[in-house]
C-alpha cells in the first residue's frame, strides 16, 4: 500500500514538472500585444453639441396687448404670411377710431372752408368790379367820392374774409395731414398685433395662449426653415486654438444608430462665455457653428456628439494609445517585445487621435510591443505573446 502511494507521488511531481517546462518552454505568462503599423492619424476636439434651426426666427409681441387667437401647433408647417398670433388692443382701437372720427370732422370742417372761399372770391370779384365801375363814374362826376369810398372799402373787406377763409382752411388742411400721418402710424401698430411666419417654415415653439395678457417683448412664436439644421458646440477656450472655419466635424448620437454625419465649421463667435460644467466648475468655452452636410435623422433640440478634425496625417507609423505610457522622468515609453522578452524602449511620439497615436521614432513599422503599456512586466521578462 505504501509502495503504490509513493508511485502516485512520483506521478504528481513528474506530471507539474512537466507542465512547468511547458510553460517555461513556451516564454511565460500570456499578454496581449500589437504591432506597430503605418496607417492615418486624425487629432479631434470632441464635445457636446446641439441641433438647432440655421434660420429661424423669434417673434416677440411690440406692444402690451391680449392673445386673441393661436390658430397654429408646434410642429406645425406654415407658408410665409400665415398668421400664428393674433393679438387684440382695445387702447389701440379706441385711439383709431377717435383719429377716424376727428379726421371726418376735418373732412367736413374743411369742405365747408373751400365753400366759404367760393362764395368769398365770388363777393370779392363783384366787389372789384363794382369799384372799376363807381371809378369810372367818378371820373365822369356821375358818382361822389363818397360812394366811391364805400365801394373801395367793399373791396378791403372781401380781400380780408378772403385771407381769413384760406388762413383757415390751411390750418383744416394741416390738420388732417397730421391726423392722416397719426392714422397711419395707429393702423402699422394695429398690423403688428397679427404676427405673421417671415417664411416658409415649422413651428419651434408657440409659448402664450388664448387670452394671456403680454407686454412689450413677450415671445410669442419661433419659426424655423425645416431643411436647414445646424450644431451649436461650446468649446473649451484652451481647445478653441485647434479649431478654424472650413475644417471638417464629424457628429454621432444615439438617435443616429451607427450613422456618422458630416459638415464643415462655419462660425466661431468672437468672445468665450463663462459656463457651468455638469461638475459644477466654471468654464471659458466659445460656441461654434457647424453646418451639416445632410442632417437627415435630426430635430432642432437634439443632443449630439461633436468631432472636429483639426489635424490629419497619413501614412505614419501608429500604435494603440494605450500601449504607450509616460515615465517618471516625463519620457514616453512601450514595452516592446523581443524574442519572447520584455525590453522597455523609449519612443518619440506625434499627434494623438481618438484611439491611436503616432511614433515618430524609436520603433519601426512590424515591431511587436505590449498592448497595455501600464502591465507590471519587468525588464527582460519572458511572455507568451497574444496577437491582437
Amino acid at each position: 500500500m505504501k509502495r503504490k502511494t509513493w508511485v502516485y507521488l512520483a506521478l504528481t511531481v513528474l506530471v507539474v514538472a512537466g507542465i512547468a517546462a511547458a510553460a517555461g518552454a513556451r516564454g511565460g505568462k500570456e499578454v496581449e500585444t500589437v504591432r506597430v503599423k503605418k496607417g492615418d492619424i486624425v487629432r479631434e476636439v470632441v464635445e457636446t453639441g446641439y441641433v438647432q434651426a440655421g434660420e429661424s426666427y423669434d417673434l416677440h409681441a411690440t406692444q402690451n396687448a391680449r392673445v386673441a387667437e393661436v390658430p397654429v401647433n408646434v410642429g406645425q408647417t406654415v407658408a410665409q404670411g400665415r398668421s400664428l398670433v393674433v393679438l387684440e388692443n382695445l387702447d389701440l382701437a379706441m385711439q383709431i377710431d377717435d383719429v377716424r372720427s376727428r379726421l371726418s370732422q376735418a373732412a367736413i370742417a374743411a369742405g365747408g372752408a373751400r365753400a366759404g372761399i367760393g362764395r368769398a372770391e365770388a363777393e370779392s370779384r363783384d366787389a372789384e368790379d363794382n369799384l372799376a365801375r363807381v371809378q369810372e363814374l367818378l371820373e365822369a362826376d356821375a358818382a361822389s367820392q363818397l360812394e366811391y369810398d364805400q365801394a373801395r372799402l367793399r373791396v378791403e373787406v372781401c380781400t380780408e374774409s378772403l385771407k381769413e377763409l384760406s388762413a383757415q382752411l390751411d390750418g383744416i388742411v394741416a390738420q388732417e395731414a397730421g391726423l392722416r400721418k397719426t392714422l397711419a402710424q395707429l393702423e402699422a401698430k394695429e398690423r403688428q398685433l397679427i404676427i405673421r411666419s417671415p417664411l416658409d417654415g415649422v413651428m419651434l415653439d408657440v409659448p402664450v395662449k388664448q387670452e394671456q395678457v403680454v407686454g412689450t417683448g413677450t415671445l410669442l412664436a419661433v419659426v424655423a426653415a425645416p431643411d436647414r439644421l445646424e450644431i451649436k458646440a461650446d468649446i473649451l477656450s484652451d481647445d478653441l486654438g485647434e479649431v478654424k472655419t472650413g475644417q471638417r466635424a464629424f457628429v454621432t448620437a444615439p438617435v443616429l444608430g451607427d450613422k456618422t454625419l458630416a459638415g464643415n465649421v462655419v462660425k466661431i463667435y468672437p468672445r468665450a462665455e463663462e459656463k457651468l460644467s455638469a461638475l459644477g466648475v466654471i468654464q471659458r468655452r466659445v460656441p461654434v457653428i457647424i453646418a451639416l452636410d445632410d442632417a437627415d435623422g435630426l430635430k432642432p433640440g437634439y443632443e449630439v456628439r461633436v468631432a472636429i478634425e483639426t489635424l490629419r496625417r497619413e501614412g505614419v507609423l501608429i500604435l494603440p494609445r494605450e500601449s504607450v505610457r509616460t515615465g517618471e522622468d516625463g519620457l514616453r515609453q512601450v514595452m516592446a517585445v523581443v524574442e519572447g522578452q520584455v525590453c522597455y524602449r523609449l519612443v518619440e511620439t506625434g499627434i494623438s487621435g481618438r484611439n491611436d497615436i503616432e511614433i515618430a521614432g524609436g520603433l519601426k513599422a512590424g515591431d511587436m510591443v505590449v498592448l497595455d503599456g501600464n502591465l507590471d512586466l519587468a525588464e527582460n521578462a519572458k511572455i507568451q505573446p497574444v496577437e491582437k
